[in-house]
């Protein structure tokens, strides 16, 4: 009976963070917590990192935006699933068997108010990237995934949604340190005149 009582807690747990995430039902802007969106992404994302990522989450003090809450919910999902992606590719990269085994993924998730606007950083310790593919991560089908793995969307959906928001994105990285992309979005939809 034990068993069966934590099968459906955990399906109802994922039924309910499948719900949180995806907002299907919502195509206006409307109030919305963020740290709620990022903690029901991080909960679908669990099994993806396992043990390998550590995930610390500095929430700061941040009101309540006007937004798409699916649709800001999927810059989340992109994000963190890429962080994910370049996390593996480091470890890939590291020969020595013994660093290999200590090497640790880590992602933070920093939240802040900022004026008119909240901005949400997003800092792992993956592969990195040069300023090649910096400049080119936005546009639509440019990957560096193996033919296959990745279909070069992801980040130009991202880029989309934060312009549908009237907000912005930037971009910090370097090659075997890291990425920090923090996303900036209004705290209010201004009404176009």
């Amino acid at each position: 009976m034990s068993g069966i009582q934590i099968g459906a807690n955990r399906t109802r747990d994922i039924v309910l963070g499948l719900k949180n995430f995806s907002r299907m039902d919502e195509d206006s802007f409307k109030l919305t917590d963020l740290h709620s969106g990022l903690d029901s992404t991080l909960f679908l994302l669990k099994n993806h990192f396992k043990d390998r990522i550590g995930v610390e989450k500095a929430y700061g003090e941040i009101p309540q935006i006007e937004c798409l809450p699916g649709k800001v919910n999927q810059i989340f999902m992109n994000i963190l699933n890429n962080a994910a992606d370049a996390i593996q590719a480091r470890a890939d990269e590291i020969k020595d068997i013994e660093d290999a085994k200590s090497f640790k993924g880590n992602i933070v998730i920093q939240t802040e108010h900022a004026g008119e606007e909240v901005v949400v950083s997003f800092k792992d310790n993956g592969l990195g990237m040069t300023e090649e593919v910096k400049n080119r991560i936005f546009e639509p089908f440019f990957t560096t995934k193996d033919v296959g793995a990745g279909t070069g969307l992801g980040m130009a959906i991202v880029y989309g949604i934060i312009e549908q928001h009237k907000g912005r994105i930037e971009v910090e990285s370097e090659p075997m340190v890291g990425t920090v992309l923090k996303v900036f979005l209004p705290i209010k939809q201004l009404e176009e005149t």
